[in-house]
Formats: structure tokens, sequence, C-alpha cells
């Protein structure tokens, strides 16, 4: 869920890796290993709105913008 957002801290970049990989392909237990802290109550609730996709603000009309 979008509003669920948890925290963890590791020094190992193995580790690291390997949940990253095991999360994007949905592998059982890939969470496993580390210790998931919910930090879901440092945001606020317009925090929680999705960005704007980057490259769809409107063109710059300044005649000096690069």
């Amino acid at each position: 869920m979008a509003e669920l957002r948890y925290q963890t801290q590791t020094v190992s970049q193995e580790k690291v890796l390997g949940a990253l990989l095991g999360w994007a392909s949905t592998k059982p237990g890939w969470r496993d290993g580390f210790m998931w802290n919910n930090i879901a109550g440092q945001f606020g609730p317009s925090d929680r709105e999705t960005p704007e996709p980057l490259g769809c603000a409107e063109p710059s009309t300044d005649a000096e913008a690069v």
C-alpha cells in the first residue's frame, strides 16, 4: 500500500542488492534479514500524493531559459 512506509539500514551492499532483486521478482522472504521500522508517521498527507512525473512540467516561456 502506498500509505505504508518502512525503513531499514545495513552496511552490506550484497544484502541490499538481494533484497531489491527479491522485491522486484516477488521472491518470498526478500524482507528477511532486516529489521524494518514503520516511518509512515514522518510524512504528512500531502507527502502521500502522487508527484508529477518528471518531464511533464509546462515549458518555460522565459526568454533566458536554457
